[in-house]
């Protein structure tokens, strides 16, 4: 102990030698250390530490598949899931998940509030207990059972001002009195972010006997827990025995090769599967900034030592052990590189909140992002190991007595050995920076591409406007009343165009609604191969209000009423896959296996209506005359104002027509579409940004170390001019000196960004990683800056006059 107190007072006289040196290790080590750091706080709080739930290793998501359309996470109906409850034999928990909105009444303006229905278990099975009042008991959430409500700790804070009094008070939605009998904690927002909790028998549909027997209504997500003595693939199997069971009793119902088949995953895979890509591209490029900093420091504390090393030499002859001296050096790094893990320490710390609000975009985990002490010994662990890493090169190179005392007394050039190393380290630098700007490029040009993505539509000018489900008790009718009223009302109005309404907006998550159908004149299909389309229910004006091109028919008209049903559109993708080389305008067909027809009116142009990414897909467009389910309202509106100016005389028109009707949000087209690219771009800026750093920080490493060798070679250089030697031939020599190591570290790491290429394309849209034009552009924009970050201190020396450096030694 006493010796570390002697080497750290050492070290702090050692620092006060080169404060700007030091200083500028400190700040380098910060930023690469902060940076790790940060991201070190979202990959461990999302993909590695425990789920915030009792027995969280024991928790399923169980998945249903149709292989059919290819997707897993297809939902299921109350009768399947009582058949899973009840049959199965390795969960002590299944309990079944939807989302839906309730309207709040008698506070204010009707507010539309989003519901969790859930089984009465559903926080029983993730060991979630209330701050106030209590969950749900047996039997509450059984048809009959009185409304209750339990609070999200979000809600009752905004809400009602966290009031510890709110148990027993009773709110007014959907036309039923329900009590809130309790508060819950602040907790991770799964599946999504609700702002009541209610048992399944308060949901209009769940609750209803129609829903209950109706094996086709699938609205149900599950979730589970295993049995202590249970491992994941025999509750898998199980379940899927119980399916094999229910598709042989009910045929048509599930039918083989499309039916009813389950996977179940662990929860914690379930909350971050869409994550784990995004977040470990980050970590991986803010750890190669780290190495590119280790490698600028190795090489600063090497031109440290360099300076040093007559003292050095002298200790040594006076009878210095050199691993005493080499500990010295070591421990002064260490100093170092802890002083910058501190400063990075801040930097995350500072960063927590924006970068918990960035996972938010991915995982609900995000409210468990929080500097804990993981994040502490993390910082403490790279900072010494960065500390080793970056000042080993200089505690453990060779020194030579005799030589390095010579030196002292006016060297003409630099140590070779010490020469090799640097030079070897600007090439790590090198080709670390070529790979991490390289990857920013890509991904810069991925998001390029998605921004700029044709939809298909025109989103310009268009208002999107969500609505609850109103008073619920009103029949389908009067929602069509409704609509039609709301769309003349707002229509009336000089600063509104055109109003369309539809079941769900375009490039969202609704619009992944598959129907399957047959086509009038050809033999029906066996059910496992009936052809299947995407559904999006609209009003007549919906495609007008787009500017959808209508390429073949005519579009939807207000005469397509209930006196003139089955009238669709199709899109283009639709035609081609169904009608290639047909006319398919007035062809028809059934989704109910021939008991009914409708038939095509048109066809119009693609649009990518599940998503910017995802390419179109075929499409047949309905009206909400033929759509029995029609419970929410969304809207489309092509104004002449901005939104500001016209939002309340919307708001006010519709509650003229129907007090009751709550108003969910009401927003821009274009900002739904810049909020569903919202995470992708900020990926693109960390990555953008972490670039940037890395090759900021090679430049100046860059700089230091020529400048450094320039300084060693002065003597040679004033030599070389008083004799006669052009200054620009010498510059020409440092340069390509310079830049042949430039050439090697690009050409390493395009090697490795060839090998490593597969596991960057997957967070690409429509971009190549293994993209030679642009490896090429990016190791020739590398060159050029390597190259002025070469010829600056070169072009200084050189501009000395040779009496001058003569005189310097």
């Amino acid at each position: 102990m006493q010796t570390l107190m002697e080497d750290i007072q050492f070290a702090y006289r050692s620092f006060m030698k080169t404060p700007a040196v030091c200083a500028l290790i400190v700040v380098t080590l910060a930023l690469g250390i902060g940076a790790n750091a940060a991201i070190f706080n979202i990959v461990y709080n999302v993909l590695v530490a425990p789920l915030p739930f009792n027995e969280g290793e024991r928790l399923v998501k169980i998945n249903t598949n149709n292989p059919k359309i290819n997707r897993n996470d297809i939902q299921v109906s109350t009768a399947t899931m009582f058949d899973y409850r009840q049959k199965n034999e390795h969960l002590s928990h299944l309990v079944e998940y939807h989302q839906m909105s309730f309207t709040l009444l008698g506070r204010g303006d009707p507010m539309s509030l989003k519901a969790g229905t859930i089984s009465w278990d559903y926080f029983e099975m993730l060991g979630v207990k209330p701050i106030l009042g209590r969950t749900f008991l047996p039997g509450e959430d059984k048809p009959g059972a009185r409304p209750l409500i339990v609070l999200s700790h979000h809600y009752w804070r905004e809400m009602f001002g966290s009031d510890p009094d709110i148990i027993g008070t009773s709110l007014q939605m959907n036309n039923k009195t329900h009590q809130v009998i309790g508060v819950l904690p602040p907790m991770a927002a799964y599946p999504v972010k609700n702002d009541i909790w209610v048992a399944a028998s308060s949901c209009p549909v769940r609750g209803s006997s129609s829903a209950i027997n109706d094996r086709r209504r699938n609205i149900l997500t599950l979730y589970g827990k295993l049995k202590a003595n249970t491992s994941l693939e025999r509750a898998s199997l199980d379940l899927n025995n119980i399916s094999k069971q229910l598709s042989a009793e009910y045929p048509d119902i599930y039918p083989e090769n499309q039916g009813l088949s389950n996977t179940l995953i662990p929860l914690k895979t379930a909350m971050t599967a869409q994550s784990g890509p995004t977040f470990y591209l980050l970590m991986a490029i803010t750890a190669l900034v780290l190495l590119i900093a280790c490698a600028n420091v190795a090489n600063l504390n090497l031109a440290r030592t360099a300076g040093r090393k007559q003292e050095f030499a002298i200790r040594e002859a006076l009878g210095a052990n050199p691993r005493r001296i080499a500990r010295q050096v070591l421990t002064e790094s260490i100093l170092l590189s802890l002083s910058g893990g501190l400063l990075g320490l801040l930097i995350a710390i500072f960063t927590n909140d924006l970068l918990s609000n960035f996972a938010g975009h991915y995982t609900s985990l995000a409210s468990e992002v929080k500097i804990n002490w993981h994040v502490l010994a993390f910082c403490l662990v790279i900072s010494v190991l960065t500390g080793v890493i970056s000042g080993a090169t200089a505690a453990f190179q060779k020194r030579r007595i005799n030589e390095s005392l010579k030196e002292g007394s006016g060297n003409i050039t630099a140590s070779g050995a010490s020469n090799r190393l640097r030079k070897a380290l600007l090439v790590i630098q090198f080709s670390l920076a070529f790979i991490v700007i390289t990857s920013a490029t890509l991904v810069s040009l991925s998001l390029y591409r998605l921004n700029n993505q044709d939809t298909g539509f025109d989103s310009s000018e268009v208002l999107a406007l969500q609505m609850g489900p109103g008073a619920s008790s009103g029949t389908l009718k009067q929602w069509h009343n409704f609509a039609r009223e709301t769309a003349q009302r707002l229509e009336d109005k000089v600063e509104i165009e055109q109003v369309a309404f539809s079941t769900a907006f375009p490039m969202s998550e609704g619009r992944r609604q598959l129907s399957f159908f047959q086509i009038e004149g050809r033999p029906p299909a066996d059910s496992s191969e009936r052809p299947d389309a995407l559904r999006a229910v609209v009003s007549p004006d919906y495609h007008q209000v787009l500017a959808i091109p209508l390429l073949q028919g005519r579009y939807l008209q207000e005469t397509d009423d209930e006196n003139n049903p089955g009238s669709i559109l199709i899109n283009k993708r639709f035609a081609d896959l169904f009608f290639a080389g047909e006319n398919p305008v007035d062809k028809r067909i059934s989704l109910d296996k021939g008991k009914s027809w409708l038939s095509i009116r048109g066809v119009v142009a693609d649009t990518r209506e599940m998503g910017i990414d995802i390419a179109p897909v075929p499409t047949f467009y309905s009206t909400f005359i033929e759509y029995s389910r029609w419970s929410w309202v969304k809207m489309l509106i092509r104004t002449k104002v901005p939104l500001k100016t016209i939002s309340t005389g919307i708001t006010d028109t519709i509650h003229e027509i129907n007090p009751k009707q709550a108003i969910q949000s009401i927003t821009t087209l274009n900002a739904l579409k810049e909020k569903s690219l919202s995470s992708a771009n900020l990926v693109g800026q960390l990555v953008t940004m972490f670039a940037v750093l890395a090759f900021a920080i090679a430049l100046s490493g860059v700089v230091g170390i020529v400048a450094y060798n320039v300084s060693q070679r002065r003597k040679e250089i004033g030599i070389r001019v008083a004799l006669g030697a052009n200054p620009k031939r010498i510059r020409m020599l440092f340069a390509a000196q310079g830049m042949s190591l430039c050439a090697i570290g690009i050409t390493l790491g395009a090697c490795i960004m060839a090998f490593i290429s597969p596991a960057l394309a997957a967070v690409l849209f429509e971009t190549q990683a293994l993209n030679l034009s642009m490896y090429l552009i990016t190791g020739i924009a590398i060159s050029l800056f390597a190259a002025l970050a070469i010829l600056l201190p070169v072009r200084q020396a050189t501009a000395v006059q040779p009496s001058h450096a003569l005189r310097e030694q």
